[in-house]
Order: C-alpha cells, then structure tokens, then sequence
C-alpha cells in the first residue's frame, strides 16, 4: 500500500476531512469553523442551510470517530516541528499540513489490513486458512479497496469495508455457542456504527443479518438490532441537527435517487461495472451459489444483500460513482466476496482439473484488476480532456497502444508513493 500511497485530502475525501478536523480538533460536530477555515477549498463538501442556519454536508461523519487518533498523533507531531512537507502546497490543496494527511492516510492503511484480517477470519468459518488467505489477498487486489485504501484514502469506503467485516465476522462467529447473543448484540453496534461512516451501509450489514431470522436465531436477530440502533441513532441525530428533521428525503426529491433503471448497469457495464472492473467477484458470487447446498440462510443473506446494494446504486443519477475508479459504491461487500471466494476454492480443491481451473481464472481476473488499476493512473493523469477516467475498455486500450509503461512509471513517481511527497506533492 505504501508503494501508492497518496496522503491527500480531496473531492469527496475532503468532506470527510473536514469531519474529522470538527471531530478530533474542535471536539464538536458544528462544521462552522470547517467553512471558514477551508473556504478556499471547499467546492459542494460543506454548505449553508438557511432554514437551520448551520453548515451541512451530505457526507457521514463516522469515518472521521475511527481516525480521530491519527488527527490527535499529527497534532503533537506538528508541535514538534517534524514532518513539514511543503506547509504551503499541502494547507493550499486540502487545508491542513502533510502531517495531518500522512498520519490519516496510514490510519487508513491500518484498517484496510483490518479489513483483511477480519475477512480472512470470517472465511474459516467455512473454509481453510489456505483458501481464506488467498480470498482475501487476491479480492483486495482485484477489487476497488485497494485504490481506496491507498489513491484516495479520505473517501469513507475503507472504514466503511472495515467495519463491514467486523459485523459479518461477529454474525459468523456467533453462529453456534453459549455466546451467540452477545457476538449478535456487537454484530449490530458494528453494523451501527457502519452506517455512521456510510448511511448506504445500513442496508448491507442489515441484509447480511437477514441470515438470523432467516435461520429463525430470533433472539440473536432481536440482539443484532439492540446493538445497532444503539449506535445508528446518531445519523438520525445529525440530521435533526444539520437538517432540522431525522429524516433526510431531499435526494428522492431532487431526482438524486430513483428507481433503479441502472440496476444492470452496476452490474455489467463497461463504464464502473462491478463484475467488468472487478470480475473476481463473479467467482465469490458462484462461492455462494455452492454454500447454499449446506447453509442455504447465509447464502440467500449474501445474495439478497448484493441485490439490495445493487438495487440503491441502480437509482442514483451518477450510478458509476463520479470521479471513481470501478464500482466504488460496492467496495464494503469485500468481506462477503472473501466468503465466497474462499468456499469455492476449498469446495473446488478435491478435484485437480476444477481446481487448476478455478485457481487459473481466479489469478487471470487479478492480473485484469491490477492491469486496469494501472491503467487508470496513467490515464487520469495523462488525458487532459478526461481526469475522471473512462470505460475499462478505453483506459486499457489507451494504456496498451497509446501510452506505456513506462509513462505509467513517471506518474507514480510524481504523484504516487514516497517518492512524490515532496515533488512538491501529490
């Protein structure tokens, strides 16, 4: 991660670092001094509601409680004169020194081996520690998590994906035993404050947690929910706050959110596509088809829970997400794709020919992500008239035929990774 590692705070990222600048530095969540302190910055991330007269945002605030340390570490590190790299080009671009970035970005890089870890622990529920380790390497190199945990760092998919797979590998753990209701109960505080970090996650912890009643856990179903709304009532808080109302219906009335007329689309299409910037995933989505032979419950949480989040993005005008790279919106369900994944490869290992197969594909859909990651570098940062990226299609064949490797090299050098900190910066 560090090779790529990029600590800057922009676009959506930058709402999030306001956050966190409320958060840990006033110890409020009146976005007030953010607005004027970041004014030169701020383009959409923070605005002025007349109706409450406060700041508002669009943009969650939980990422900003999990990397709270990292603002409190880059405080008492300033104070001690280390690390300033380029005061006045970082402070121009995202309001605050390199320092503060730094140590948030490598908070990030943290839970993003969180991440990893807890997904890797969640598969051997149903696998063994071979086919788990390599699910959860090979999908967080062939999947959007990687670019979030290193490219764009203050976006909230990495905590959001952190906290995904903590609730899904308390939902696991707490499958059988004495403990069942207490690993359901911090199942839910984590779903909770998932949804603090992204308020889409709310629909993919509670699809996953469907498993319970599905399997009619009802008691742990019941203590899933105590442990959610424990901590999820604070979006509703932060609405009243912002909004003045608990709930928040401007998206639905802006035309923002709709019917789900790009359902397929998230999906299949060259532009974002899950299964076209991501095609690894397709592997853990036939995992699951296996596990419903012997956890039939899981499978269908697992399926329903694709379906759902498919369902949400399918409705949004800018259903490939913006300025992103792949299906970014889709990132949190890496853990549920490691569980997958990691099935069919322990289910496909009995039989060489299946298992030289699968493994074959599994290391050709990686190479594919990783080709396109690089490619993607090399075109935003190389097609002047087109920063925000292309199709797949477009950004490999201009990365084959047009470009180089080499010229892919030169971008990372100066905006990507150690060597461009102080080039003047990335």
């Amino acid at each position: 991660m560090v090779a790529f590692d990029r600590p800057l705070a922009r676009g959506d990222g930058l709402a999030y670092f306001m956050w966190l600048d409320s958060i840990a530095g006033d110890g409020d969540i009146d976005l007030g001094n953010q607005a004027e302190h970041f004014a030169h910055v701020n383009a959409y991330q923070v605005y002025w509601n007349a109706e409450t007269e406060r700041w508002a945002t669009d943009f969650a605030h939980g990422s900003a409680l999990l990397l709270a340390p990292t603002y409190w570490l880059a405080q008492a590190v300033e104070r001690l004169g280390w690390l300033d790299v380029n005061r006045e080009y970082f402070v121009g671009l995202q309001g605050r020194p390199f320092v503060y970035s730094f140590f948030g970005m490598l908070g990030v890089n943290l839970l993003a081996l969180g991440a990893l870890a807890l997904a890797y622990a969640a598969a051997r529920r149903f696998a063994g520690p071979a086919p788990s380790a390599w699910a959860a390497l090979l999908l967080f190199l062939g999947t959007p998590a990687l670019y979030y945990a290193t490219i764009e760092p203050f976006y909230a998919h990495i905590p959001a994906t952190f906290l995904a797979a903590l609730s899904f590998y308390c939902l696991v753990r707490g499958e059988e035993g004495p403990r069942a209701l207490a690993w359901a109960f911090a199942a839910g505080l984590a779903g909770g404050f998932a949804t603090l970090v992204r308020w889409q996650m709310a629909l993919l912890v509670c699809g996953a947690a469907l498993w319970l009643p599905l399997r009619r856990a009802w008691r742990d179903a019941a203590a899933f929910g105590m442990g959610f709304w424990a901590v999820a009532w604070h979006v509703l808080y932060t609405w009243q706050w912002m909004f003045g109302q608990p709930k928040v219906v401007s998206a639905a009335e802006s035309g923002f959110l709709s019917l789900p007329r790009h359902f397929f689309d998230v999906l299949f299409a060259d532009g974002r596509g899950l299964f076209v910037w991501a095609p690894l995933t397709l592997l853990a989505v036939a995992g699951w088809a296996l596990l419903a032979r012997s956890k039939w419950a899981l499978a269908l949480a697992l399926g329903g829970t694709l379906f759902l989040q498919t369902f949400i993005n399918g409705g949004v005008i800018d259903w490939w997400g913006g300025w992103s790279y792949g299906m970014r919106r889709m990132t949190e369900l890496y853990p549920l794709f490691v569980a997958g994944l990691a099935y069919l490869l322990e289910r496909t290992a009995s039989r060489r020919w299946l298992r030289r197969s699968v493994r074959t594909v599994a290391v050709l859909c990686v190479a594919f992500s990783l080709l396109l990651f690089l490619s993607h570098l090399n075109f935003i940062n190389t097609v002047v008239e087109q920063p925000q990226g292309d199709r797949a299609s477009v950004e490999i064949r201009y990365q084959l035929t047009q470009s180089s490797f080499h010229v892919t090299w030169l971008v990372i050098k100066d905006h990507y990774g150690p060597w461009a900190w102080s080039r003047p910066g990335p």
